[in-house]
């Protein structure tokens, strides 16, 4: 009994009503549109910065390279805008790992622009977003640990099945903590985004659990565009964010969500060594360096990094039956 009385989704989680206190929401269609015209305008100003210092690298090596500069006025003379950009990719390829930490930085600026969405349009309090004061520490480093034990799980997973070989190196410690931070804020700002705005904007009319697989479906394919994304990558981000949804409302709280998401980021890349989402981010900033070995891409998912192999389909489904099944809802305010 107590087991189906902790499956259910309640629309009178405390964060919930409070969501649908000022504004009734919208069918789900119009909810993922209005989203989009959102994200529009939030990646926009997450962009400026990448953008400012990413060009001003590249104009400057560039510029200082009389080889390059050379070679570029002879494509562009004879007409070869291929070569040209051809070139000019190759300097974006090689961009240093600290203009990956800008670009996590920068991710404050969409979490500003959703927040300033929720509270000034549809009139929402932080506390309706899941970002209440109250138990906010708790709740963050709650979640810390258990973002930390699903990569883990994951990437011994992966070992196991003869897909990676880790091992430890040197690395930056500076590096290290600057990506910590880094991935404090992206962390964060994907979890606002999809789940703190969109999941509860969506039960403000809906049933919770469309609320929760349609949020899930937007985030899984915000990641279309990702090297090596395919059906599995695409299921195991679907389940990923099922799961940090279903935590955020049995816990009555986005913080746990927020640090869950982080720190399987951030350890996935700057401990364990393995691309992010096929990114490769944190991979050169990393305490342990991981190896793909030769194996199927179903062990190793491929491009995608182990995000998109069997690995992390295992684990997202047994976190995402822990917490439907055995996470008590909380009900407090």
């Amino acid at each position: 009994m107590s087991t189906m009385k902790n499956f259910v989704l309640t629309r009178e989680t405390p964060m919930l009503r409070a969501a649908r206190e000022r504004k009734k929401g919208f069918i789900p269609i119009l909810e993922v549109l209005i989203f989009f015209a959102v994200l529009i305008v939030a990646s926009t100003a997450e962009g400026i910065p990448t953008a400012l210092v990413s060009g001003g690298h590249i104009i400057k090596a560039a510029t200082s390279d009389p080889a390059f500069m050379e070679r570029a006025q002879e494509l562009i003379a004879a007409g070869d805008i291929t070569g040209y950009v051809g070139m000019i990719r190759g300097l974006i390829e090689t961009l240093p790992s600290w203009i990956t930490i800008v670009n996590l930085f920068a991710t404050v600026l969409l979490t500003v622009v959703v927040i300033l969405f929720c509270r000034v349009i549809q009139k929402r309090s932080l506390y309706s977003m899941g970002l209440g004061k109250r138990r906010a520490v708790t709740e963050y480093l709650l979640g810390t640990a258990v973002g930390i034990v699903m990569i883990s799980a994951t990437a011994l997973l992966g070992v196991a099945f003869g897909a990676i070989k880790l091992s430890f190196t040197k690395f930056n410690a500076g590096l290290f903590i600057l990506f910590m931070l880094g991935y404090f804020f992206q962390g964060m700002s994907e979890e606002v985004l999809c789940r703190g705005y969109l999941m509860i904007s969506i039960t403000r009319r809906n049933k919770v659990w469309r609320a929760v697989l349609v949020s899930s479906l937007v985030f899984s394919l915000l990641h279309v565009f990702n090297p090596g994304f395919g059906i599995l990558p695409f299921v195991n981000i679907l389940l990923c964010g099922a799961v940090f949804g279903v935590y955020a409302l049995k816990r009555n709280s986005l913080w746990g969500a927020c640090a869950m998401h982080s720190f399987w980021n951030f350890f996935q890349g700057n401990f364990f060594g393995i691309s992010v989402s096929g990114t490769g981010a944190g991979e050169n900033a990393s305490v342990m360096h991981a190896e793909m070995l030769d194996a199927p891409k179903l062990l190793t998912g491929g491009d995608f990094g182990i995000e998109g192999s069997i690995a992390t389909t295992i684990v997202m489904v047994a976190a995402l039956l822990i917490v439907l099944f055995v996470l008590p809802q909380r009900k407090e305010a």
